[in-house]
């Protein structure tokens, strides 16, 4: 695994140019041919926020005591917006074998840096919604925090979470139809169930608590409202990343396992 896991750097390394540039090229292909251009890139989770903001504040009134202090519309957001990149990267992120199978047949493209370019391009679009929840918060008057810091740290560990299940899934679709259609099936049940919508730590069950602190989603959910509304240093909360760091070991180990093991059959699947 360990010399999987060096291939792996190497290859990233080494194509490092090409990794930024296909992820580029890729969202402009999504936009091509339209006027809006880059805004259509952020359209659809803008929308989602303001529909689920007016329906459950608005309409059904189920937001007290969600976000002290903070706007719940700011609240709302920095979940949602940490979930489009996560939820571009499970669904499609764990197809990208498929998706760009002429990387693999007519250009030879090392696996691990297909997966790279998807998870930065889709990063990039999650920096424009950061940039978008910046807006908001200036509007709403939410103050600032020193905790905000801690924000790029989490965005790394975000790539780097998430670029290895690409790693890990990205074999086993393109071997099983199945599994990929598993996981399309799983992508919805998993956004209402990871805290994006509620407050984790209100649920007064405490073995649903503790099973969800293991979900990566939850995670990364409570750790940027962390930084942004609660403000506080998730560093100093082990039964927050404590979890997570396990669940992160259990993937990485799967993903080097999965990639060593099947990566030079892709090919020939393709």
């Amino acid at each position: 695994m360990l010399q999987t896991l060096r291939n792996i750097s190497v290859d990233n390394w080494s194509y490092r140019n090409q990794v930024w540039y296909l992820a580029v090229t890729d969202l402009k292909k999504t936009i091509h041919g339209t006027w809006l251009g880059w805004i259509w890139l952020i359209a659809r989770p803008i929308v989602y926020v303001c529909t689920f903001w007016f329906t459950l504040e608005i309409g059904l009134r189920v937001t007290k005591n969600l976000a002290d202090g903070v706007p719940y519309v700011v609240w709302l957001a920095t979940g949602f917006f940490v979930w489009n990149y996560i939820s571009a990267m499970i669904s499609s992120g764990s197809n990208v074998y498929k998706r760009y199978n002429y990387l693999i047949t007519k250009m030879q493209f090392p696996l691990p840096v297909i997966s790279s370019f998807f998870s930065v391009a889709q990063l990039i679009v999650f920096a424009l919604t950061l940039g978008i929840l910046t807006i908001a918060m200036i509007v709403t008057r939410t103050p600032f925090s020193i905790y905000l810091l801690q924000i790029p740290l989490l965005v790394l560990l975000l790539h780097f979470t998430f670029t290895m299940w690409s790693l890990m899934t990205s074999p086993l679709s393109a071997i099983s139809k199945d599994f990929h259609n598993l996981v399309k099936v799983m992508t919805m049940p998993l956004m209402w169930l990871s805290g994006i919508f509620f407050d984790v730590s209100q649920i007064k069950y405490k073995l649903v608590r503790d099973v969800l602190a293991f979900n990566p989603v939850t995670f990364f959910v409570k750790s940027f409202r962390a930084s942004i509304c609660d403000r506080y240093w998730v560093w100093q909360h082990p039964g927050i990343y404590g979890p997570y760091l396990v669940s992160l070991t259990v993937l990485v180990v799967l993903a080097l396992r999965i990639q060593s093991r099947l990566g030079k059959e892709i090919p020939d699947v393709i």
